[in-house]
């Protein structure tokens, strides 16, 4: 990870989410947020563009307002209309194929948008609102620095731009600028305070050390998304919330938020996934298969798929196992096509398995290029531990624990690397910490982590 529709993934595309067409003002005017937790969602690339939808019947919700419309119907209301060129329209048409991208995992979408865009800009009267949406598609495509760059032009024109502003704070926190996210959330919340920003000021206190505040702002937005009563909002904040409850080892908490964004919404895909690793932590592998399995049908993400391929390794299946891992490169293969939207999922991928490590490290280094946030630093040492190479890895999770993040993937991470060059002094408090929130481990991971502490148990 977006608003006015009021979000911003996970780990999680990373979407950046636009105004729900409100016809009383011009779309550029709202919000629009993105946040991922955990690294990035992605969209699933390779698939030929669909023909235009045919308007649907409504049926019972023909009295619905199109922002009230799932993505799918509101494509099939919009294409229509933009047919004659019309500039709202086409704004309208270019959010829902975002929208409809996010859900279904079709980066041809983004394509669509982006077309939608270049027929808008010729007439448009607030050029804005057709450059920010752009912004937002380079985001979507991890073009972060693009992202930026056209967001600090649109807010030096205008500092009141919330939608620029919201993406400029996004793509700064993604290229590891946490002092610039600050400022642009900072401004967003004396200019805008809404679930929106609450969202992302959630993200930055977890990044930077503070959970439990990130809880609060979290659990704030999503209050505000349920008196709206937006079945996506409430689906995405309650994810949100969820991931933050796993990752610090609240079971239970985790369990009660993923039950409320899929009675908002059963078939989103994030909390599938969530509710699938909380359910193995359980000891509920059935379960856990399922729901992820589920998962992958709506959202087909590298790491879920691995973390499929974990759990039939654990039940002595390892030809599934393997038909999922072959499944993962399939979808990097594809991936290349489109840039390098998969390429942090696939270096975690490759490091837990073992597999060409050195050409993870060579993915994790390309990343680092313009994109220096703690998960990238992360990536790259459990890419260089996996090959050998262990002053490096403990240098990059240095960088990777630099904000404080309570994030159990780090901390194990940095206890194996430290456990592999003999610190264990040092190894011991990570690798304890990282087993409070084991429920954000990859299961080989779990098992490996288990037999870390111990062989320190064993030999004090």
């Amino acid at each position: 990870m977006p608003v006015a529709s009021r979000r911003t993934r996970p780990m999680t595309i990373t979407t950046i989410r636009f105004p729900r067409p409100r016809l009383a003002r011009p779309a550029g005017l709202a919000l629009a947020a993105g946040i991922v937790l955990a690294g990035t969602a992605l969209l699933r690339s390779g698939d030929a563009p669909s023909p235009v939808v045919a308007t649907p019947d409504l049926g019972a919700t023909v009295n619905a307002a199109p922002d009230r419309l799932p993505p799918a119907a509101r494509v099939a209301f919009w294409e229509p209309r933009a047919a004659s060129g019309s500039y709202l329209d086409l704004l309208f048409l270019a959010d829902a194929y975002v929208e409809r991208g996010r859900v279904t995992g079709d980066l041809g979408d983004l394509e669509r948008a982006a077309a939608a865009l270049d027929r808008a800009a010729p007439s448009a009267p607030d050029r804005a609102a057709v450059d920010v949406r752009r912004a937002g598609v380079a985001f979507s495509l991890h073009r972060f620095v693009e992202a930026a760059e056209i967001a600090e032009r649109l807010v030096a024109a205008d500092e009141r731009n919330l939608a620029a502003l919201g993406i400029l704070g996004d793509a700064r926190l993604e290229v590891g600028d946490v002092d610039a996210a600050r400022r642009a959330y900072e401004q967003l919340g004396e200019l805008a305070p809404s679930p929106a920003v609450w969202s992302r000021q959630g993200r930055l206190a977890f990044l930077t050390g503070d959970p439990d505040g990130a809880e609060r702002f979290v659990a704030r937005a999503l209050d505000a998304a349920r008196a709206d009563a937006f079945p996506d909002e409430i689906a995405f904040y309650a994810t949100q919330l969820a991931d933050l409850r796993r990752l610090a080892g609240d079971l239970a908490g985790s369990e009660a938020a993923y039950a409320l964004a899929l009675g908002a919404l059963p078939e989103h895909a994030p909390a599938l996934a969530g509710l699938g690793r909380l359910r193995e932590a359980q000891g509920r592998r059935e379960e856990a298969v399922s729901l992820l399995s589920r998962s992958v049908e709506l959202l087909p993400l590298p790491e879920v798929i691995a973390t499929l391929a974990d759990l039939e390794t654990l039940a002595g299946r390892p030809d599934r196992a393997a038909d999922h891992l072959a499944l993962v490169d399939r979808i990097g293969e594809v991936g290349q096509a489109v840039g390098t939207v998969y390429d942090r999922q696939l270096v975690l991928v490759a490091a837990d398995h073992g597999r060409d490590p050195e050409r993870a490290v060579a993915m994790a280094r390309a990343e680092l290029q313009d994109r220096q946030d703690v998960y990238g630093w992360d990536a790259l040492a459990w890419a260089l531990h996996a090959a050998g190479d262990l002053d490096a890895a403990a240098d990059a999770s240095r960088r990777a624990l630099a904000l404080g993040t309570p994030d159990p993937r780090l901390r194990y991470h940095a206890g194996m690397i430290a456990l592999a060059r003999g610190d264990r002094a040092a190894a011991r408090p990570l690798l304890e910490a990282a087993l409070a929130g084991r429920a954000a481990l990859p299961p080989l991971q779990v098992e490996a982590l288990q037999g870390a502490l111990a062989s320190l148990a064993a030999r004090p």
